[in-house]
């Protein structure tokens, strides 16, 4: 039995109870029952019976023999304690993890919400991010155990109940899901009535507190007259009376308020709706005893009034009336002082005199407010008029409330003009200094001396300026638009806001025409710039070729070969002679667009016209684009007087201004060019006529040369050729010179010796007999032939080596061929020669015609492929040259890629980043032609390769270098990929912060202000109580403010957070680039970065942090605000609970004495 229940553990539903000691089983009963486990489950053979072995000397063999048939057929006792403590971890975690999950269900199906909205959300946002993510690792942690306890038990074996299988597991965790976007939706709902039910359960509370109060008074006043009933005159008595009544009536508005409010907090089941309505229900009673009371118990007892008691009544009375009317009168008198003042407000265009105009006049406004407590007085001793007097003192009260109201609603109006205004005034005084910073760069930039521009920056900075005015016309529209609306809706300071329209516009528009100028005269500067450089590099290549001309072509003794060169020369330098004059006829055309700019810095001695390039107008002059105006004076360069088409004379700044071209110093410049390259040009004439003429005379030295050998050696029409080509040379020359000219006679005579020379050795030629030729034919041939095999050899196997990879591989190649064609050329003669002897054989044999014609195209085939070979080596030079510069390229934009901070949230470094990005973005484009000549070149490589080389047509060298090329190519697209996506980032974070930064400001410095008004007033214990209700008003007056403010700080934010997520999107980009880069050049690369240490904060991380400061401010400063509130309403409650105490005390002392 202890062997099986050692094993037992790995199968569930064995009958483990049944094999655990029970006293009541017997030793028989619980060997059968190990028996039969042992055979239903081990397939062990019962070879024993239970009496066999519960005797007192059992069979030790028998048993011996049984046990080993166990031991060999149970499983191995490790592994099946493993698999137990792994079934029973399971099951024991299984099921914590379940009751956990029960329990959160329970809690979260809760419906008892306990505490705010807010914190009950924010409570329930840490649950789902801090509790429920482990328990979600736990149960897949738990189904994958259980898989791993399948596979390994037997199929079908059941280890676990029901409930912690996968099913109902992933069953109850989606319940518990579930359960909690419910309680989500549920607390949201709550959150968006829950901020209105605490303003209503606390003015119930207020309003129940005070109906209390009153009541408690009115029942004080009641017992007060019932004691008096007997002893004081009836009219007092019925007076007294007639009052308490009506404070009763005046209660039943109130008490049906506050039943309505009731009602609210029942349809949304608050908690102390119950509680509330036997409240309100308890002072509805209670009004209701004390009308009965006063009705069916005081009146009864009251007599009739006597005549003197009404005569009496009578004369108080009217002396009470003079003293009330007159009040209300006064009242009525304010009122419309005040309205007056208000109707003929004057608003100034200053921003400061408005914001002190706004300071007062909230301070006016509170006055007014509390004005409503004088018109309240006056309305409450209404109950102590007369009947007769009651309609008169109506009418009074009318006009008094009438005009209070249209006061207190035109006050109001006031604030909201005197706010928008503000705001508008602002929002266009902030344009307008925008405008006026980039109109104080343009005005003062001096464009008279070109060496102090740096025309680059300055292209940069207009396509900058274009690009900000672009970026600025929304939100400069938007303030134009602003202050339209403002005058659609009949804003009382019209006049202002036209004034700041107009200036709006009219600085916008001169903004555009100084873009316009700056357009212009850059493009002055830029033309002469470059006519500069270019004039400049003519006249160092006219000086070159002239030092050329005279120290290279001055021999008059040389070969023929030498006299061709020298002309090939002369011609290929006549060919950058006519380049060189259509520059000079391009620069003739320029110079008359070209404007004078150093004019622009010399005082003028007389007058003279500027064209003007905008229009421009003031008091004095008036200017349209393209007039010519007079300048008068420009001894100030900022500003030149001038005298416009209509004879006004004026100040105006210089940059309107065009002085119109020539300019004299590039004429008188461009005048001593075409002067130094006539010169030129004769000097070429000459040196090419003189070559010319040395070449003719010595090829003419050269044929009085021959021997009748010599001549018999050179082809028939060879001789005819070059004795024709001398005469025709002769007869040109003399064509050109003139004929007096000793040279022309020199040569006439040279050509009539060399023709009678010639004709001489031609006679002589014809006298000879032909010579047996073949022999000397023969012995040339072999030896010419085994020369021209074995260069071709040669050639075909360099043509075949892999291509070289450096420029010193490439230097050695080039040695050796140019060495080869030297070797080649060489052969030149003996080919020369051999042609010659086959043209004087008569009838050579048919081997000497194949051998000719084999050296034919030995000699044809190996210069052609040595020409190829050549071009191959050039196209190769280039290729090498190309992939070390744009090696070099590529590393450098990386290296300034990498070398760039974390996105900046200051406009002045975005603004800084995305003009190097820009300017970055244009060498970019330049450098592109280098990669687009990197690739032809390639291609043209492996087409010169597959010429040269005739035997093959794979190329594993040209495959290798195309591949380094090829990822050349794939880093170069990686940095023009950063370069766009960080330009595209750049510019959207540039345009969010604009909008971003001016509302973040705004509503810090309104924060500031809130704050400095808050942190001003008195303390209570400071404040006389009649000064309370007045510091309660401002509270609730910032308050409300407050609660408007809040779409703007939402609207910050949202801003704020579209920046976030492009900066961390730029940010991270940067660092996975930065990772490539490291990744190919290892991390030896980082000491090139600029960029070596980290910003201590990137942008996204100082907006994140003032986004919070932001929050964190407004959200303390509402508590603070709503802390005072209630403090202050507090006070004023007891103030006047106490005050009315006091009255009724006092009255009660009166009575007593009397």
């Amino acid at each position: 039995m202890a062997l099986a229940n050692g094993r037992m553990p790995l199968v569930d539903g064995m009958g483990r109870k049944g094999m655990r000691y029970d006293p009541s089983v017997s030793n028989r009963e619980r060997l059968a029952n190990a028996f039969e486990v042992a055979k239903r489950e081990f397939d062990v053979d019962k070879l024993l019976d239970p009496e066999d072995v519960d005797r007192d000397t059992p069979d030790e063999k028998s048993i011996i023999t049984y046990v080993s048939s166990l031991y060999q057929n149970l499983p191995n006792l490790p592994e099946a304690s493993k698999m137990h403590q792994l079934v029973a971890d399971y099951e024991h975690e299984a099921t914590e993890w379940r009751r956990w999950v029960e329990k959160m269900i329970d809690l979260v199906d809760d419906r008892l919400l306990i505490g705010s909205a807010d914190a009950l959300i924010d409570e329930l946002q840490r649950f789902k991010e801090e509790d429920m993510p482990p328990r979600a690792t736990d149960l897949s942690r738990l189904l994958e155990i259980y898989a791993e306890l399948e596979r390994r038990l037997p199929p079908g074996t059941a280890f676990a109940s029901e409930p912690l299988q996968p099913s109902p597991m992933k069953r109850l965790w989606s319940d518990l899901c579930d359960a909690v976007e419910r309680r989500e939706q549920l607390l949201l709902q709550r959150r968006a009535t829950q901020g209105s039910l605490a303003d209503l359960t606390s003015r119930l509370t207020r309003a129940i507190g005070i109906i209390n109060e009153k009541l408690d008074l009115i029942l004080i006043r009641i017992e007060d007259v019932e004691s008096r009933v007997d002893s004081a005159s009836p009219a007092e008595i019925e007076r007294i009376v007639n009052g308490i009544v009506d404070d009763l009536n005046a209660l039943e508005s109130p008490i049906a308020i506050c039943f309505e409010d009731v009602e609210q907090l029942k349809q949304h089941r608050h908690p102390d709706a119950n509680d509330f309505y036997r409240q309100v229900l308890g002072l509805h009673q209670r009004r209701n005893a004390y009308l009965d009371r006063l009705n069916n118990q005081l009146l009864v007892r009251l007599g009739v009034r006597t005549e003197t008691m009404r005569r009496q009544q009578m004369e108080q009375s009217e002396s009470a009336r003079r003293s009330r009317f007159g009040r209300v009168e006064e009242c009525i008198q304010w009122v419309r002082t005040r309205m007056e003042h208000l109707v003929n407000m004057e608003f100034s265009q200053a921003l400061e005199k408005l914001e002190e105009m706004f300071s007062k006049h909230k301070l006016d406004n509170h006055e007014i407010q509390d004005f409503r407590q004088e018109v309240d007085m006056c309305i409450a001793r209404q109950s102590e008029i007369t009947a007769e007097d009651s309609v008169e003192y109506c009418e009074l009260l009318s006009v008094l409330e009438s005009e209070y109201q249209q006061l207190r609603d035109l006050s109001a109006g006031r604030m909201l003009d005197l706010d928008s205004l503000i705001a508008f005034v602002r929002a266009a005084q902030m344009e307008l200094v925008w405008v006026s910073e980039r109109e104080e760069i343009e005005v003062h930039r001096n464009w008279s001396d070109i060496n102090q521009l740096d025309l680059p920056m300055l292209s940069n900075y207009y396509k900058q300026l274009l690009h900000e005015m672009e970026l600025r016309e929304p939100q400069y529209n938007e303030v134009h638009n602003r202050g339209a609306a403002l005058l659609n809706q009949g804003h009382p300071a019209i006049q202002v806001i036209e004034v700041y329209i107009q200036t709006l516009k009219k600085q916008w528009d001169w903004l555009l025409n100084l873009s316009r100028c700056l357009e212009e005269h850059l493009r002055d500067a830029n033309n002469l710039k470059s006519f500069m450089e270019e004039a400049a590099e003519v006249e160092v290549k006219i000086r070159e070729y002239t030092e050329i001309l005279e120290r290279n072509y001055n021999k008059t003794d040389f070969s023929l070969d030498e006299g061709e060169r020298m002309l090939q020369e002369l011609d290929n330098l006549k060919e950058h002679l006519n380049g060189i004059q259509s520059v000079i006829h391009k620069l003739s055309e320029r110079c008359a667009t070209i404007s004078p700019l150093w004019q622009r810095g010399e005082r003028i001695s007389k007058n003279m016209l500027v064209t003007a390039l905008c229009d421009y107008e003031d008091a004095h002059v008036n200017i349209r684009a393209g007039d010519d105006v007079i300048l008068l004076d420009n001894g100030d360069l900022v500003h030149w007087k001038i005298q416009d088409v209509m004879g006004k004379q004026g100040i105006v700044p210089s940059v309107v201004f065009r002085i119109p071209p020539p300019d004299t110093r590039l004429t008188a410049w461009l005048t001593r060019l075409l002067q130094q390259f006539e010169k030129l040009r004769k000097l070429w004439d000459l040196k090419h006529r003189m070559i010319r003429f040395y070449m003719v005379l010595n090829t003419m030295k050269t044929i009085q040369g021959w021997d009748v050998n010599m001549f018999n050696s050179l082809d028939p029409d060879q001789r005819d050729a070059i004795i024709r080509a001398l005469q025709d040379d002769t007869n040109k020359l003399l064509s050109e010179l003139d004929p007096n000219d000793p040279l022309a006679q020199r040569l006439r005579d040279e050509l009539k010796k060399t023709m009678d020379h010639f004709w001489s050795l031609f006679n002589q030629a014809q006298r000879q007999p032909e010579e047996d030729l073949s022999n000397e034919f023969d012995r040339m041939m072999a030896d010419l032939l085994r020369k021209l095999e074995d260069a071709w050899r040669a050639l075909k196997e360099r043509t075949g080596r892999p291509v070289p990879r450096t420029a010193e591989e490439l230097e050695r190649a080039l040695k050796e061929q140019r060495e080869f064609e030297d070797m080649l050329q060489s052969l030149d003669g003996d080919v020369n020669n051999l042609k010659a002897i086959f043209s004087q054989m008569t009838n050579p044999s048919p081997s000497q015609r194949h051998n000719m014609d084999r050296v034919n195209v030995l000699w044809d085939d190996s210069w052609d492929l040595s020409k190829m070979y050549v071009e191959r080596m050039k196209v190769l030079d280039m290729v090498l040259a190309g992939i070390i510069e744009v090696k070099d390229i590529v590393r450098a934009h990386e290296v300034t890629l990498n070398s760039f901070d974390d996105l900046p949230c200051a406009l002045d470094k975005l603004r800084g980043e995305h003009a190097q990005l820009v300017e970055l973005n244009m060498v970019l484009k330049q450098q592109q032609t280098l990669f687009d000549q990197l690739n032809h070149n390639v291609s043209l490589l492996r087409q010169h390769v597959a010429r040269t080389r005739l035997d093959t047509s794979t190329h594993p060298d040209v495959d290798r270098l195309e591949e380094e090329v090829q990822h050349l190519n794939n880093r170069w697209e990686n940095v023009q990929t950063q370069l766009t996506e960080r330009l595209r980032i750049t510019e959207l974070a540039l345009q969010i912060q604009m909008v971003y930064r001016g509302e973040y400001e705004n509503e810090m410095a309104w924060l500031d202000r809130v704050e400095d008004t808050i942190n001003k007033l008195r303390k209570p214990e400071e404040l006389r109580p009649e000064q309370y209700q007045q510091q309660l008003d401002l509270l609730v007056a910032e308050y409300a403010q407050l609660q408007e403010r809040t779409a703007a700080i939402e609207n910050v934010n949202r801003e704020g957070g579209k920046y976030i997520r492009e900066a961390k999107g730029y940010d991270g980009r940067l660092k996975q680039y930065g990772d490539a880069i490291r990744g190919i050049h290892g991390r030896d690369i980082e000491r090139e970065f600029k960029r070596t240490h980290p910003q201590p904060k990137n942008g996204a991380q100082i907006v994140t942090e003032e986004l919070e400061a932001l929050n964190r401010r407004f959200a303390q400063l509402s508590s603070l605000i709503l802390e005072k509130r209630n403090v202050m309403q507090v006070l004023i409650q007891n103030w006047k609970r106490e005050k009315q105490l006091k009255v009724y005390h006092q009255q009660g002392e009166v009575r007593r004495v009397r």
